[in-house]
Formats: C-alpha cells, structure tokens, sequence
C-alpha cells in the first residue's frame, strides 16, 4: 500500500507577485472532463488560447510547463519565473522582464530548446509548432485563460505568483479516474509526487496519485480558497444548475448563466462514469477514503463484505 507523504511537503512556497494578469485556468487529473468546462468557458466568452490540440490543451503552456525537470518547484523558481513570463508574454501580459520583441523571441528559442534537450516533449505535435504562437505576443483579452490538465502540479508557484488567477479543479471519482486509459500524468509526476516508481497499468498506483494530487490540492485550497473552485465533472449531469451557479459566481458573471444552460443541455452523460462498479476491486486505504469522502465521492461495496484494513 502506497503512502501520501509527498516530495513538496512545504506547499506554501516563498514566491513573489510576479504579474496582476487574471486569467482563469482549467486543470485536474487527466481524463477528469476539464475539456467540458474549457468549452463552457469559451461559449461564455473567454480566449483560451490559440494554440490548441483536440482536447483545448494550451499547448505554449505545455511546452513550457510540463516538464519534470522543473520538480521540486521550491528549487526552481528561477526558471519558473522564466517560463511564466515568457508565456505571460505571449498572452499579451509583458511584465518588468519585458526588453523587447526580439529578446521574447530569442527567449522563447531557448526555453523550447531546453525542452528538446531533456526529451520532455511528450505530446501530440511537433515542439517546434509552439515557436511563433509563443514568440508572437497576443493581443490583450478581458476574458482570458487557459486548459492544461497539469497545471494543478504548478500551483504552488502559480497562485502567489499570479494572486488575480482563478483556477477551477476538475474532479471525477478517483475509482473511475483508475480505470481510466489517460495515466499519462500518474507515469509522468507520480514518482515525484510520492517518491516510488508507478506501473503504468496498476489501478491501484493510478488511485494512490489521484489520491495524492487531491490531497495536495484540498491543503493548497485551504490557503488560496479565494482562487481555488473545486467542479464535480458527475454533476455537471447530476446537478447542473448548482455547478453553473457556483461556476458563474466564481467568475463573478452571473449574467451569464443562460448561456451557460444552453451548453450543458446539448452534453450527454458520459457512460464511463460509474465504470468501476464494474470493474475488479480496489484495495482502498483509510487515507484515501478520507480523500474521497472529502470530494463527495462514495465507495460503494456489496453487502456483507467486510471493510478491508490498512
């Protein structure tokens, strides 16, 4: 059984204001339904981002982001701070490191570089496509953000670094998250994240990281709540009025509401959830039902079974 000490224990980190930008940011486990939200997001009239694969990934943000030579964040600040700029940059938000169009450029070369170099590119798509829309400052949206799944491993650099950032957390049962086919996360941030090697196709190593991101995000979210919504993808068809409401009030647009309706009307319910009803068993911790429990997940077992001990 894995446990949930984790690599950054120290989640709130020494991190300067970096930039007033406002973005709102989409994230979660893969395979959580954050496209779903992106799409929301668009139809109430927020840019996020041209630079777009199938799933609205923001590709720039991957290619500078995504990358576990940046772990531990508390080490790496430095280049953090880097990369934020140069995407910030590219979203039309220069900030005091802003020298000049061909000095962006030139920063943009280098970073992709580095993510050549390490072999970090993982992605769908060729790295060198993400140059010119990196290297070509956008112009300036009022409603702006973006979607990459794994921003979530960032925000304890993302949050004080940018203090106007509203970041929704996608979640969806951790039990249904195991027998996803999208594990690319837990192979990629998992043996940092818990400090053991993953079997790829282990449900039960694919549970203790979504159990281990989850708890992360839930004692960030206890610091930076102001920042921080947490979205059930099951009930966006289970309660879709109270998610719409709680999303609009976040984004303090109520107004936007009926369009909002008219989204989520045209969404069919996702026969995967509930998969794992189906599916073998999961030996399922204390610990981590807390974390279930705490998300408003339920495990459900046959009647008469015992409750299995940690």
């Amino acid at each position: 059984m894995h446990g949930m000490s984790l690599s950054d224990e120290n989640l709130i980190i020494d991190c300067p204001k970096l930039s007033d930008a406002a973005p709102v940011v989409v994230g979660g486990v893969g395979g959580s339904g954050t496209r779903v939200i992106t799409l929301l997001l668009q139809t109430l009239g927020f840019d996020m981002g041209s630079d777009l694969n199938q799933s609205l990934d923001e590709l720039g943000f991957t290619a500078l982001f995504k990358r576990p030579s940046i772990w531990p964040i508390e080490r790496h600040l430095p280049q953090l701070t880097e990369a934020l700029n140069t995407y910030l940059a590219s979203r039309g938000h220069k900030g005091p490191s802003w020298i000049s169009q061909e000095q962006h450029a030139v920063n943009v070369a280098e970073l992709l570089e580095r993510t050549y170099r390490s072999g970090e590119w993982i992605d769908t798509g060729d790295l060198d496509a993400r140059r010119e829309p990196l290297a070509t400052p956008a112009p300036l949206q009022q409603l702006w953000g973006w979607k990459e799944p794994n921003t979530h491993m960032l925000l304890p650099f993302l949050l004080p670094a940018i203090p106007k950032m509203k970041y929704i957390h996608v979640t969806r049962h951790g039990l249904d998250m195991a027998y996803s086919n999208n594990q690319t996360q837990m192979k990629i941030w998992g043996p940092h994240l818990l400090g053991i090697s993953m079997k790829a196709d282990s449900t039960e190593d694919s549970l203790a990281f979504w159990c281990a991101a989850h708890g992360r995000l839930m004692k960030l979210n206890k610091h930076f709540a102001a920042q921080i919504l947490i979205l059930p993808f099951e009930n966006i068809f289970h309660d879709a009025e109270s998610i719409l409401t709680c999303l609009c009030d976040f984004l303090e647009l109520p107004e936007t509401l009926d369009t909002g309706r008219a989204l989520i009307s045209t969404l069919q319910k996702p026969k995967t959830i509930g998969r794992y009803r189906s599916k073998p068993s999961i030996h399922v911790s204390d610990t981590q039902n807390n974390i279930l429990t705490e998300l408003g997940y339920s495990i459900e077992e046959p009647a008469g079974t015992d409750k299995k001990q940690e």
